[in-house]
């Protein structure tokens, strides 16, 4: 019997028919031996919503399980996902994305050659229309860009269309930290510990997938919250550490304020000459801002018992 290599861990929540496309793509894998990996659903939703939508996929080429994760929280669904696999190295897909179906194999071959912790691949925007208001912006936000060619280097991305090498991460009650359960931020508090244990990234050019992005997302007052909220990102794990790292908070919080400054300007007079790329700087001036107002009533919410039907 051939051992599970890989698993593919795909969290979801309340999105059943996303979910379903997101499985079709990796159950049509090709170039892996079916019998070598692995599709594991966990379901964040309290009602368990996605379950009937696994319950599908019974015969499918691959083996497909189901996991019931009831308390709300982007860790909790990760942490649960990493408890249960059954592979050494997981893969993880979001339930809004699809992938081609020679994405697994790309992350498997990079990995053999050169062995990283955590490998990233690209992201491809797929807008449900192609001429709505700021759709340069859009594409740019939801993508994923990087390296043309493959190989590993310094820079690290989303837990999103990644692969792990559970061998080599941190030991621990957990592998992503709870307190990000609401806010997110999970995988960079991770990554960042790798990096300062001296890791590198993979990163796999073939190892692309699509962001399929709802209506619902395409719009400035979504993109620019969600923009805050990384730009938090780098103070907030400064003043998480323990002890805090506050020289660290006060650089973050200084560049953010330069950043506000500067790329505040350039927004005030790209929207009074109405320039189609107005949005971009607008992400700039409010990431800055995040840097800069990370604490207390700015935590952006996304996540755990805030999610929405």
């Amino acid at each position: 019997m051939t051992r599970v290599h890989t698993s593919v861990v795909i969290p979801t929540v309340r999105r059943l028919d996303s979910l379903a496309r997101a499985m079709d793509s990796v159950i049509a894998q090709q170039g892996v031996d079916p019998a070598s990996f692995e599709l594991l659903v966990v379901d964040n939703d309290p009602a368990g919503s996605a379950r009937p939508v696994v319950e599908r996929y019974g015969n499918a080429r691959i083996p497909v399980r189901y996991i019931h994760e009831p308390n709300p929280g982007v860790a909790n669904v990760r942490n649960t996902a990493i408890a249960a696999v059954k592979g050494q190295h997981v893969a993880f897909l979001d339930d809004d994305q699809s992938a081609p179906d020679g994405w697994l194999k790309s992350f498997i071959a990079l990995h053999e050659q050169y062995g990283p912790a955590i490998t990233f691949g690209p992201v491809e925007t797929s807008l449900p229309d192609e001429n709505i208001r700021h759709a340069r912006y859009f594409r740019k936000f939801f993508s994923r860009t990087g390296p043309e060619a493959s190989g590993v280097f310094d820079e690290f991305y989303g837990c999103g269309n990644s692969y792990l090498d559970l061998a080599q991460m941190p030991k621990g009650e957990y592998l992503f930290d709870p307190k990000s359960n609401e806010t997110g931020g999970e995988d960079d508090i991770l990554f960042s510990t790798l990096e300062a244990q001296g890791h590198k990234f993979g990163w796999a050019a073939d190892a692309s997938v699509y962001e399929h992005v709802p209506e619902s997302r395409l719009k400035l007052r979504y993109t620019l919250r969600r923009t805050f909220a990384y730009g938090q990102g780098p103070t907030v794990i400064c003043a998480r550490k323990s002890p805090p790292d506050i020289p660290g908070v006060i650089f973050w919080s200084l560049v953010g304020l330069a950043q506000a400054g500067i790329y505040g300007s350039i927004s005030a007079l790209m929207f009074v000459i109405r320039h189609e790329d107005r949005a971009i700087w607008f992400d700039k001036t409010t990431q800055g801002l995040g840097k800069t107002f990370w604490f207390g009533p700015f935590s952006q919410k996304f996540y755990g018992a805030h999610i929405r039907s």
